[in-house]
């Protein structure tokens, strides 16, 4: 049997796949530094109008996410493979048709979306069904249909492999855009709605940047259209499952919010500030899928090439070195976050202390479901609708859990079911792998990180108990010294040193056998 293309350009099957996705995960990494300054909005938020606007934002901005997902129809991912299987055939003008006639359609799809969504936010908010917001916080929606210019616009530039388009729209122009008008609205007094038609603005701007980068990236496309025509209808049948996964997801992630912004009011110790305490918090902890999201952009076409290999174990060594890098890059993020929790929200103010315990709980709740994110990349390559069975019991269980930790412990509460939902959501993905694909994560190769945080831990927690700022800050300066110096004693992997020295341009040492392969 033939072995799959990517295989004959070097030693191994592993090595090869390792270098590709290190070179695309290299590509991200400014465009995920560039995202995170997002941060400094919400800290702003919190420093000038306070935990509950800041609770408020939070809310709304989830309210905001979740509907993006219907109002893209999808094609925020599903545009990828439209696009790059024209590309591959020489359809440079079908390329950019599905495009301009995807982007239409769920422009309108927004527009109806967000019309729909203010009034039903404004009609909730007149009953008292959602006391943590107030008037005018509706008014995010309307960037619904600039969300989805922007991330439909940045599909079609990963689907013609160019990776930094998301870094000026979205690092560099939505972030800083966003930011200045926040300030300048906060100025002149606006200061109700100055969240909301800040992130209008800067999502518009952002939008506008990237529909006009990914012209620029398709224009070069050549090739006539040979189908005379894009069936919109069977395109977008194909990308609604996608839109009703990826809804799925963003209600998992911000569950946790969501429910707890019932509570307000309603539950011992949760009040509207203290629900602004926790969603920054939730913020902060949320940043762990970044990491993930280093990798996502290429490790699925990576995978999905892979698996259509000649070679049923092919998949299982590609896997490794994504999983061993995710979890070397997480666990120093966790252990500062939890070592250090009261210090970094009291970043916010010192009346955002008291969300310590929630930022460490909620750092290990993201950073098991971010993790388990790769196995649900896997499962997307063979079979989607389980990941949607998963979304869905994990949906579930964490509801359950949250109407009865809630009403008992407030706040702690939410941020246990949480864990308790990622927790059932990654032993249904791990079981349905070994199910699916035949074999188990390969686990050892997670031996390097884990014992490296293992043993930084180990010093830095009694000084923890010390208690006091300048205990939490220096049992993470010794947590994180710890685990470097760690590595620098345990080396990188073999095949990680191969990798990175095809990164420097280096040639690959020969595979001793065929069997190694």
């Amino acid at each position: 049997m033939s072995s799959p293309p990517a295989t004959d350009l070097s030693p191994s099957t592993a090595l090869h796949d390792g270098h590709q996705l290190a070179r695309g995960a290299a590509a991200n990494v400014l465009v995920l530094v560039a995202a995170n300054f997002r941060g400094v909005f919400t800290f702003l938020i919190a420093r000038l109008l306070g935990g509950a606007a800041l609770g408020a934002f939070g809310l709304m901005a989830t309210i905001t996410d979740m509907l993006s997902k219907p109002g893209t129809l999808g094609f925020e991912e599903g545009m990828v493979p439209l696009v790059a299987r024209r590309r591959a055939v020489g359809d440079g003008e079908g390329a950019r048709l599905i495009f301009r006639r995807g982007l239409v359609a769920s422009l309108a799809a927004s527009v109806v979306i967000a019309i729909v969504g203010i009034a039903a936010v404004e009609w909730l908010v007149r009953r008292g069904s959602l006391n943590a917001l107030g008037p005018g916080a509706s008014l995010m929606l309307l960037a619904l249909p600039a969300i989805s210019l922007a991330r439909i616009s940045t599909a079609a530039s990963r689907a013609s492999f160019v990776l930094t388009n998301e870094f000026y729209s979205r690092g560099i122009t939505e972030t800083l855009i966003t930011i200045v008008t926040f300030v300048g609205l906060v100025a002149v007094g606006l200061h109700a709605t100055s969240a909301s038609l800040a992130v209008v603005v800067g999502s518009t701007c952002g939008g506008g940047v990237a529909w006009w980068l990914a012209r620029r990236a398709l224009r070069p496309l050549a090739g006539r259209n040979r189908e005379g025509r894009v069936d919109m209808p069977a395109a977008i049948r194909y990308a609604a499952p996608i839109a009703g996964s990826g809804l799925l997801n963003v209600l998992i992630l911000n569950l946790d919010v969501l429910i707890l912004s019932a509570f307000v009011g309603h539950a011992p110790g949760v009040t509207p500030q203290s629900f602004g305490v926790f969603c920054a918090a939730a913020e902060i902890a949320g940043g762990m899928r970044k990491v993930r999201q280093v990798f996502d952009p290429i490790f699925g076409p990576v995978a999905a090439s892979r698996d259509a290999g000649d070679d049923p174990l092919a998949l299982k060594e590609t896997v490794k070195g994504p999983g061993r890098w995710v979890l070397a890059a997480q666990l120093p993020i966790v252990g500062a976050l939890a070592l250090a929790s009261g210090t970094i929200m009291s970043i916010y103010g010192q009346a955002f202390r008291e969300g310590a315990l929630w930022l460490a709980l909620l750092a290990v709740a993201h950073a098991t479901n971010s993790f388990g994110g790769l196995v649900e990349t896997l499962m997307m390559i063979r079979k989607p609708t389980l990941n949607l069975i998963n979304a869905t019991v994990t949906v579930l269980a964490q509801l359950m859990a949250s109407w009865v930790l809630i009403p008992r412990f407030g706040v702690t509460g939410a941020a246990v079911a949480m864990g308790l939902g990622f927790v059932v959501q990654g032993i249904l993905r791990f079981a349905e792998m070994k199910h699916v694909f035949g074999w188990s994560w390969p686990w050892q190769s997670l031996m390097r990180p884990v014992m490296a945080f293992a043993v930084a831990m180990t010093p830095a927690l009694p000084l923890r108990a010390l208690g006091g700022p300048f205990a939490e800050l220096g049992s993470a300066a010794v947590f994180i010294a710890g685990y470097v110096l760690c590595w620098l004693w345990l080396g990188a992997d073999p095949e990680d040193r191969e990798i990175w020295r095809l990164l420097r341009g280096g040639a690959a040492k020969p595979a001793a056998s065929p069997a190694a392969i």
